[in-house]
């Protein structure tokens, strides 16, 4: 251990005297609507993302740090001097707000001890808790050998092709904190495929439409049939015995809307899908008909599972459980039906395995599929100094007693060298909004500020940690 009682109970003070500047900080960022838009140029993610990064790149220069922007796919913030660079990295862009707030998603508030907005939680509150602990180091004089870092990034949730771009174009820190994860550390990532199964639709009968971004199991899905107008009456006397269903008439149609409760693709337990549920409605109910009825079948039958059972890929290891895979969005147009999935698989398991098991399932329905994401699981030893060291301080502050584990989710520790993820999180964290309210993803998303104190004491106290450990001998790598 590199710290001393006496810098501990200083960091502690520091984090109580800067409380305010924290959620102010966290905050600042969540009025900045960040939801990734159509490319422009120079702004390879559109001018909300870009409009980020400068929001903080300014937050980072007000407070005593020298900013660089790279090509809007990420910005640097950097401090001090030293033969060795620590980092923190966060992703400052965010998923779509979906519906079910009880405030406005990108007007940031404190409340009940809260920070809520879209992304207070997703990740805006690592760049929060990165930034006061370096002020902390830096303020407090603690010395240390290395120079400090904060890297921003703006495509994460939609594929990281900000940090692969940056990882190819620029030099990393010699270690760095992905700040976007549950304490204590994350020592492996699950692989994760994502893409769009097409399926022959009549979209002349049948439009089927739900979902935001393809990590996000959704909370709602709309259908429309077609001329059905003069059954309504049937229709609605089905809907009446199923939980969630809503039926409306509009014009000589009939549209459906379907009802669950959204989590983190990741995280398929906590969820009820509503894609499903809808796709369920409208076979078991026949109706749909010929090929229709077929791709709702599918549906209905392939996501009743959440493991990868239906297509043959389920899988589960010790150190990170089971594959999952979920649909996270739907859409019919041009006579396709596109269902998009969401595959997270165990760090032990192989693209090289379950890719041709998946492909010929494809080839037994008839369906096309088209990957947009393929990525490999990252895993390093449990006992390496790092996760280790990291451990240590977690349950040093938080009184717990954790072990590194493997994330289901996936991070940019995915695809930067020499890094973990580690916190701000923590899954004692309680929601007062109700289910499926309050956490990452889910509308209502918030982040407990004692929690994420406790965080900045954490990274202040990583800072000198890694700082020790990169100028001793035997450090290995984490790629």
């Amino acid at each position: 251990m590199y710290y001393t009682e006496e810098q501990y109970k200083a960091i502690c003070e520091y984090v109580e005297n800067h409380r305010q500047e924290l959620v102010d900080t966290v905050i600042r960022l969540v009025n900045k609507k960040s939801v990734k838009g159509a490319p422009e140029p120079g702004k390879p993610f559109g001018a909300d993302c870009a409009a980020a990064l400068a929001e903080g790149m300014k937050i980072c220069e007000e407070n005593g740090m020298s900013a660089v922007n790279r090509e809007n796919y990420v910005a640097e913030a950097s401090w001090g001097q030293g033969d060795k660079e620590i980092g923190f990295i966060a992703h400052l862009d965010v998923v779509p707000a979906g519906d079910g707030w009880q405030s406005d998603p990108f007007s940031g508030m404190e409340r009940d001890g809260f920070i809520v907005g879209r992304g207070s939680r997703d990740n805006k509150a690592g760049f929060g808790a990165a930034l006061i602990a370096i002020n902390c180091i830096r303020e407090l004089g603690i010395p240390i050998r290395s120079s400090l870092k904060i890297v921003m990034g703006s495509d994460e949730e939609s594929g990281m092709s900000d940090m692969v771009y940056y990882v190819k174009n620029y030099k990393t820190p010699d270690f760095s904190i992905v700040t976007d994860c549950y304490f204590p550390v994350a020592h492996g990532e699950k692989g994760r495929l994502e893409g769009d199964i097409l399926i022959p639709f009549d979209t002349e009968k049948l439009r089927i439409y739900g979902g935001e971004a393809p990590n996000i199991i959704p909370a709602k899905c709309e259908a429309l049939l077609i001329g059905a107008a003069s059954e309504l009456e049937k229709i609605q006397e089905l809907a009446h015995g199923t939980e969630g269903i809503e039926v409306q008439k509009e014009g000589q149609d009939v549209k459906l809307v379907a009802h669950g409760i959204s989590a983190h693709a990741s995280e398929p337990f906590k969820a009820v899908n509503a894609i499903w549920k809808l796709c369920s409605f409208l076979y078991d109910n026949d109706l749909a008909e010929g090929k229709n009825q077929e791709a709702v079948r599918f549906v209905k039958e392939a996501f009743s599972y959440y493991y990868g059972e239906y297509f043959g890929i389920d899988y589960e290891d010790e150190p990170s459980g089971k594959t999952t895979l979920i649909t996270g969005m739907i859409s019919s147009e041009d006579h396709t039906l596109k269902v998009n999935i969401d595959c997270r698989y165990s760090v032990t398991d192989k693209k090289e395995r379950f890719m041709p098991i998946f492909q010929k399932k494809m080839e037994e329905l008839g369906y096309t599929f088209e990957t947009d994401s393929l990525t490999d699981s990252h895993f390093i030893p449990a006992d390496h100094p790092v996760a280790v060291e990291l451990t240590k301080i977690f349950n040093h502050v938080s009184g717990e007693d954790k072990k590194p584990y493997v994330l289901a989710g996936g991070t940019y520790a995915s695809k930067v060298p020499n890094s973990v993820a580690f916190g701000p999180g923590n899954q004692r964290e309680k929601f007062p909004y109700g289910p499926g309210h309050g956490d990452a993803h889910q509308p209502d998303e918030s982040q407990d500020i004692a929690f994420l104190m406790d965080a900045v004491k954490m990274y202040a106290l990583a800072i000198i940690e890694l700082d020790g450990i990169l100028h001793a001998e035997g450090l290995g790598g984490t790629e």
